[in-house]
């Protein structure tokens, strides 16, 4: 009995394998088919970032699937523009960063303009920074630019409820913004250090993708929340303007940049999926459900590793994380 389990296991295993290798045997021909296409077709491609951002790999639209897009982007000679649309409040510091790294690299070499939907606040706006060009709706969220660390004092509670924490640590700042005793002055000043030094690097890649004084946007940088009238008004975007309009403005500066004559298409179109971002699709279902069990840690894992390397600050991966988030959205 036990013999038949296991063979019909291994046989579960082989076809689940056969199939991926399958899909990713006819995914790599309609690579090369679109990559011959797109020899003589030019065209635009649009990329979407939605909801929080995070290093989290699942999901088409994540932003380390944006980034290695954005990379792959830049050696596709038939995609002569993106643009990029932004829905979102924000996320974490590390993930914002490469993305916003991977969008002022491709704006060396080609045309990268945002279209602002509904908001693009704190790590959104980070992103939006390093493009050519920033368009948004006169009601656009955006700005919010500032960092954020939060956390929760639980010990009355416990101390209600007959609960008494034990803690064993290596170090006196290893359990720092821990939930069972208020923070320590000295706590409180390495994270406001650590605060300052992330918020200044924001304030300094906001200004260089924005090409502005660093004085001029750190008056801007006070975590404040502004319309997209009132940061076309700042400097902070460049026009209000729609989708479309975005688009039509891409195509423009194509042309200009290709020298491409007006009676070229360059049709708008997403770009295909690639294996791994299926794999993560397909396994989205699952790390969800470990999410939803403990998303604060999934968050630490996802971004803690980056944040703290070559740290000395004593911060580890079970420590929050530092969010560009506005604060009404992390409370």
């Amino acid at each position: 009995m036990q013999l038949n389990r296991i063979i019909a296991l291994v046989l579960v295993a082989v076809c689940f394998v056969a199939t991926a290798f399958g899909i990713q045997r006819r995914q790599a021909d309609e690579a090369f088919s679109l990559k011959s296409i797109e020899k003589g077709r030019d065209r635009l491609e649009l990329i979407s970032i939605d909801g929080a951002i995070t290093g989290a790999r699942t999901g088409l639209n994540s932003a380390i699937a944006v980034r290695n897009r954005l990379m792959e982007i830049e050696d596709v000679s038939g995609i002569k523009g993106v643009l990029l649309t932004i829905n979102s409040p924000g996320g974490t510091v590390g993930a914002s960063k490469e993305v916003y790294e991977a969008v002022k690299k491709l704006t060396e070499k080609k045309p990268v303009v945002v279209s602002m939907l509904d908001q693009a606040t704190s790590g959104g706006y980070y992103i939006a920074s390093a493009a050519n060009k920033i368009y948004a709706n006169a009601g656009t969220l955006t700005g919010s630019i500032g960092v954020i660390l939060s956390g929760l004092n639980v010990k009355e509670l416990f101390t209600r409820i007959g609960v008494e924490p034990q803690t064993i640590k290596t170090g006196p700042y290893k359990d720092i913004f821990s939930p069972f005793r208020p923070i320590s002055d000295p706590e409180k000043e390495l994270l406001q250090g650590l605060l300052t030094s992330t918020y200044e690097e924001f304030v300094a890649d906001v200004a260089k993708g924005r090409k502005m004084d660093v004085a001029a946007v750190r008056k801007l940088a006070d975590g404040r929340i502004y319309t997209g009238t009132q940061a076309k008004e700042n400097g902070l975007v460049d026009a209000i303007g729609t989708y479309d309009d975005a688009v039509a403005d891409l195509r423009k500066q194509v042309r200009a940049k290709f020298n491409l004559p007006e009676s070229t298409d360059l049709p708008i179109e997403r770009g295909s999926s690639s294996f791994e971002r299926f794999l993560d699709q397909l396994f989205s279902g699952a790390s969800t459900n470990l999410q939803l069990a403990s998303p604060l840690n999934s968050l630490i894992d996802a971004v803690a590793p980056r944040l703290l390397k070559n740290s000395s600050t004593g911060l580890s991966s079970d420590d929050p994380p530092i969010l560009l988030l506005p604060s009404w959205y992390t409370s």
